[in-house]
């Protein structure tokens, strides 16, 4: 299990979950911020931050389609997408663990 996260411009974010949703990608967290320091920017700029827990099965098709659409939008994928480790997964609702909560 993974959970990949990519920084987009707010303008990306339909087209990542539609892209997403092709390759049977559905459940993501979207989230509002800003990033400072960034070399295209004087000062905060807004952007969106995706989070995507996966199975290891969906990895490459997930890091493929994200980083297709950071690609599109001019930015360094290896900047702008990391990867990492998920130790257990938990479905409260439904007290179900591991990869099957994902």
């Amino acid at each position: 299990m993974r959970l990949v996260i990519a920084i987009l411009e707010p303008a990306q974010v339909e087209q990542a979950r539609q892209a997403l949703a092709a390759v049977h990608v559905a459940r993501m967290t979207i989230c509002d911020a800003h990033g400072y320091g960034l070399p295209s920017s004087a000062g905060l700029a807004q952007e969106v931050v995706l989070e995507i827990a996966v199975n290891d099965d969906f990895l490459d098709r997930t890091l493929e389609t994200v980083a297709g659409v950071v690609a599109a939008g001019g930015h360094d994928v290896q900047e702008r997408v990391r990867v990492l480790p998920i130790d257990e997964a938990v479905q409260l609702y439904r007290e179900v663990r591991g990869p099957e909560a994902i």
